[in-house]
């Protein structure tokens, strides 16, 4: 799948600001034209970071040209959560695109 530079982009810019142990892009939109409209990134945060805080802060310190929406997890809740089959976790690490991963 070609992930397009504005997605690529806001990877990076959450990666710089809040160094976190991985992102998965979620879901995205193209307008009539094929063109990016919009995309929802999941991001999953140490443990001492607090998923409500985290999330404002991306939302307020990241500059997109689109409309740009954030999940947060920390690892602990992801981990128990990604084992759910029932649970949005399980299906964004079955079905989401793993953009950035802590150590590779």
């Amino acid at each position: 799948m070609h992930i397009d530079s504005i997605i690529s982009d806001m990877a990076q810019e959450v990666v710089d600001l809040c160094h976190p142990h991985s992102i998965y892009l979620v879901s995205y939109k193209n307008n009539s034209k094929g063109v990016l409209s919009g995309f929802k990134l999941c991001v999953v945060a140490a443990d001492d970071i607090l998923p409500q805080v985290l999330e404002t802060k991306l939302l307020l310190s990241t500059d997109c040209e689109i409309p740009c929406d954030f999940i947060v997890y920390n690892l602990t809740d992801w981990n128990e959560c990604a084992e759910d089959d029932c649970s949005f976790a399980y299906r964004v690490e079955n079905g989401g695109v793993l953009l950035y991963e802590q150590g590779k």
